[in-house]
């Protein structure tokens, strides 16, 4: 079990320093990553659950139900920094999107574990916590652009999450093997949102230095 938590863990705890880190011009306060973290890994998790029971035996629920109360449980975590005047950016999308979805995997993989063992852990360390930092990196970003009045809703972002979680989850259900391709896109897509949200910061710094 303790062979379980750790390998369930440790892979999101990385990637979390990891993002928090590439926010080295405006770094966001390590307070409010760490409670969408653990608002992922607790409240998210649950609101989706008790949300999915209707359709808990339905073919489809993977696919075309699953992302949508997941995407949308994860977001509420986001909504911690920002309604506190702590986002302000694409890049503060980011970060906190990577929170919550590195959240949401742990506890996911915690209990697919302990359900059916360590070899299914050990392939989903891998994949699960990159898959749910993408989805929900693309639409806390929304929220970020909102912050900055650049756009009026997050719901194109949503939507955007909830696809790409149901394409992954449809190959997962059907071919699993390429959920390795979607991985390495997942990641390209990750480092993209990344690169966008630290050229926007140098460019407010510019802006300001040049006042």
């Amino acid at each position: 079990m303790i062979e379980i938590v750790i390998f369930s863990i440790s892979p999101a705890l990385f990637l979390l320093w990891y993002f928090y880190h590439k926010d080295r011009i405006e770094p966001e306060p390590k307070i409010y990553v760490l409670a969408v973290f653990l608002f992922g890994a607790t409240v998210s998790p649950l609101i989706s659950t008790i949300l999915s029971l209707p359709f808990a035996f339905s073919i489809y629920a993977p696919v075309f139900i699953a992302p949508i109360f997941e995407e949308a449980s994860k977001l509420l975590a986001v909504y911690i920094p920002y309604k506190r005047g702590q986002m302000d950016g694409v890049m503060d999308g980011v970060v906190y999107g990577v929170a919550a979805g590195l959240g949401f995997a742990t506890t996911e993989n915690i209990i697919y574990g302990l359900s059916f063992g360590e070899n299914v852990v050990l392939l989903r360390a891998i994949f699960t916590p990159i898959a749910h930092a993408t989805f929900t990196a693309v639409s806390a970003v929304g929220l970020g652009l909102m912050a900055e009045k650049k756009v009026n809703t997050v719901l194109p972002f949503l939507v955007t999450a909830i696809v790409l979680h149901s394409i992954w989850n449809f190959f997962a259900l059907i071919y699993f093997p390429f959920n390795a391709v979607l991985l390495v896109l997942n990641i390209l897509l990750l480092r993209k949102l990344a690169e966008i949200g630290l050229r926007e910061d140098m460019e407010k710094i510019d802006y300001y230095l040049s006042r």
